[in-house]
């Protein structure tokens, strides 16, 4: 009885966990194959660019970065703000991202135009037999740029130091745009990035601020 017992307290966990990641990873890193964006025939603006790590190994299951949209319309700010999501591998431990080895992943998500900031990283760590995930909150930083009609934008190569949160280090910015831009153009995806153009890459570091959630 105690075996049968612990096979369904294990089966519930993992049904738990694949909801509670799949749902928590409602925003698109990339969008789909047959996606097209035409820049003539958008009210929107893409933008793209890649997340690093600094080892291929995994230390937390997943990774929510916040993609603010700035207005005192609070509406307007919920609605056309979104999440950039680093999917998890379960219990692989092991980054699969497009690049370096798995270390670095491309994103490119289409936005309504106006000025965004991306201000907030989430951290969770789901164990066995937990019900509840273990989460960490980084924020005081701040990478702005703004989305315009019709144009491709690369917001650069964001670095997460997920092995020293405590350090003023922990996101940092690096244009790779020639490297970003050849790789996600070879994705299948119907988006001329060769007419992509920079933004300022630039981060504005606040009152570092760290919040666990356990």
């Amino acid at each position: 009885m105690r075996i049968k017992n612990n096979s369904l307290l294990t089966l519930a966990f993992l049904i738990f966990a694949f909801f509670y990641f799949t749902l928590n990873g409602y925003s698109q890193r990339l969008p789909d194959e047959n996606y097209s964006f035409i820049k003539e025939d958008t009210q929107n603006g893409l933008i793209f660019g890649s997340i690093t790590f600094p080892k291929e190994i995994m230390k937390f299951d997943s990774y929510v970065l916040q993609v603010a949209f700035k207005s005192k319309d609070m509406k307007m700010q919920r609605k056309n703000s979104s999440r950039i999501n680093i999917n998890p591998t379960m219990f692989n431990k092991k980054h699969i991202g497009e690049l370096d080895e798995g270390k670095t992943y491309l994103f490119a998500i289409e936005k309504p135009i106006g000025d965004y900031t991306i201000c907030w990283l989430k951290l969770s760590t789901l164990k066995m037999m937990q019900y509840a995930p273990n989460e960490i909150s980084v924020s005081g930083f701040s990478i702005p740029f703004t989305v315009n009609k019709g144009e491709i934008k690369y917001i650069g190569n964001i670095n997460i130091n997920e092995f020293d949160l405590k350090s003023e280090q922990v996101i940092t910015i690096k244009d790779e745009f020639e490297r970003d831009k050849n790789a996600i153009n070879s994705l299948p995806m119907n988006v001329n990035f060769n007419d992509a153009i920079k933004s300022e890459m630039k981060i504005i570091l606040k009152t570092p601020s760290l919040n666990i959630k356990e």
